[in-house]
């Protein structure tokens, strides 16, 4: 389980700079364990999708609407929570120190994409801009998770790096699926390049790990973030 490690605020006796602040006495208000089911419960569902519209592919349909029209109202609605919660945690900072930043950062970023997802296939736009966008908060993911690592922040760095990296390369082969999504109604069975083949089952397979990764530190964390309610 991933716990953050609590540092110590200065000394505000020798640093009258320093506004007095007693963590001791803080709630501590643990949401992790949802948040982290909400980011692989949007992963499952993505995975469904993508697997629903290859079957659609593989039986020479074009009803790709349907299956992203079906989609983005589940995925909106665990955006807007990711996005509400994540700036809901930047407000407060709920958790100990930088470990707000570190979580909270890319949870409002998720939701940000989820929510331009839903919104994109709603106005029928084209998804290739809603990829560009999950390709950058693909890397921006990737750069939190190593710093966070690095520096030690969590018990688990090894599991903090690997969750993030899995989600970072997710993001970024969102936007060559993206792009496929876009001309998949254009497309024939058996003249798709190899290579667009090759990239969505790279996708799917990094997503899938993502998903399994976060939902099992999920609930692993369920009894001691039980416990250790305020």
């Amino acid at each position: 389980m991933m716990e953050p490690r609590i540092t110590n605020w200065p000394n505000t006796a020798a640093n009258p700079k320093y506004v007095s602040l007693d963590i001791s006495s803080m709630p501590y208000i643990d949401n992790l364990a949802y948040s982290l089911f909400s980011i692989s419960l949007a992963g499952f569902l993505l995975l469904y999708t993508v697997s629903s519209m290859y079957g659609v592919y593989n039986r020479r349909e074009r009803n790709f609407e349907d299956h992203l029209k079906s989609a983005c109202v589940p995925l909106g609605l665990i955006g807007a929570y990711m996005f509400i919660m994540g700036l809901w945690g930047q407000f407060t900072w709920p958790l100990p120190g930088s470990y707000n930043i570190l979580f909270y950062d890319p949870l409002i970023s998720f939701g940000i994409v989820l929510i331009a997802f839903a919104l994109a296939v709603k106005c029928r736009l084209k998804l290739e801009y809603v990829g560009f966008l999950g390709l950058m908060v693909g890397l921006m993911t990737i750069a939190y998770g190593a710093e966070g690592s690095s520096i030690g922040l969590t018990q688990a760095p090894v599991a903090l790096l690997l969750l993030y990296f899995l989600y970072g390369f997710t993001g970024i082969l969102s936007f060559p699926v993206s792009l496929m999504a876009d001309r998949a109604p254009d497309m024939r069975k058996g003249r798709v390049w190899h290579g667009w083949k090759f990239t969505l089952a790279m996708f799917w397979i990094f997503l899938l790990l993502a998903s399994l990764l976060s939902g099992f530190v999920a609930v692993s964390a369920i009894s001691a973030h039980l416990i250790t309610t305020p």
